[in-house]
């Protein structure tokens, strides 16, 4: 079960490089997108059964949504469409490599979901193996989903540093948790900077489980990916760096890891798998246009866990 946004994702990228303060020549595209419904379509094409409760507007858009979603499988019952309100939309912009330099998110619409759309729903909530939460959505919804599934295993994306904090007074709720850097230093009020040494790591890891997340994913953008729990440490990257003619659009990553994490504590994979597994369906994701990958598969997945080694460092 995944609860959180769905939108219109708008993508540009310029033919050459990125220059700031004018017009740049370029390709723009759209896709379906948000956080939870991107996650939702990860973990379908990972080939786990899904349903999605989200918002979405009475236009064209949210009909669009709901159809794309029934059409790659995904359990659309949870899918509300609120009268009189426009679908939510995401405008990105890339640059020549591809990484992302600024975004402007319309993602109003989901601060009217909470309680009166998910009430119905508690039972499926609380049967579901795991409840993966994206921190669009408002704090009276995370608190409502909280304190109704007591025993509920929640995965839950931190979004932006924005949003981020939002999930602050529920971490010890929190089953799994993946945020980037700067996220995890925004809700733990420690600052870091940009490249802190591997004691500072394991510092800032220990503070999160000391708030009681049971699992911790921290996202160090190309130094790999920090995992944490109780008993261990590590952080694994590629052992070879991803090649930045690889890199087409890295605004799926995140997403695709998340949807990893949770495939693979489904499937009873351990730490180093579940961590290994996240770093390969991101670059699966890097290398698509469109923000969520048509091409990943289970199999092209253990291929890239084969043909992509990676080293592990622990953290004591």
């Amino acid at each position: 079960m995944v609860v959180g946004g769905a939108n219109i994702d708008l993508l540009g990228a310029p033919q050459k490089q990125l220059k700031q303060h004018t017009s740049n020549p370029g390709k723009v595209s759209s896709s379906p997108g948000g956080v939870g419904r991107n996650i939702a379509e990860n973990l379908i094409r990972l080939g786990q059964s899904c349903q999605l409760m989200a918002p979405l507007g009475d236009d064209a858009n949210g009909t669009f949504l709901r159809r794309h979603c029934q059409q790659l499988g995904i359990n659309t019952d949870g899918m509300a469409t609120l009268a009189g309100e426009s679908t939510s939309t995401y405008l990105s912009i890339v640059d020549e490599t591809g990484d992302m330099q600024v975004a402007i998110a319309d993602m109003t619409l989901i601060d009217q979901f909470g309680a009166t759309q998910l009430q119905a729903f508690l039972p499926q909530l609380t049967a579901a193996s795991m409840v993966v939460l994206d921190a669009n959505l408002a704090p009276d919804c995370l608190a409502f989903l909280v304190k109704n599934l007591p025993q509920q295993h929640f995965f839950v994306d931190t979004v932006s540093v924005t949003k981020a904090t939002r999930i602050t007074p529920f971490l010890s709720h929190i089953h799994s948790l993946k945020p980037n850097l700067i996220e995890a230093q925004a809700i733990s009020g420690v600052h870091l900077g940009e490249n802190p040494n591997s004691r500072q790591l394991l510092d800032l890891a220990h503070w999160f489980m000391h708030q009681g997340v049971k699992h911790l994913y921290l996202s160090l953008g190309s130094r790999g990916l920090l995992y944490s729990d109780a008993s261990q440490s590590f952080i694994m990257a590629p052992s070879a760096p991803v090649k930045a003619t690889h890199i087409v659009n890295s605004n799926g990553a995140g997403d695709a890891m998340m949807a990893a994490i949770g495939s693979a504590w489904l499937q009873g994979s351990d730490a180093q798998h579940a961590a290994a597994s996240a770093l390969a369906c991101a670059q699966i994701a890097m290398a698509s246009e469109t923000t969520i990958s048509p091409h990943l598969t289970p199999e092209l997945l253990l291929r890239m866990l084969k043909e992509t080694p990676c080293s592990i460092t622990p953290l004591s």
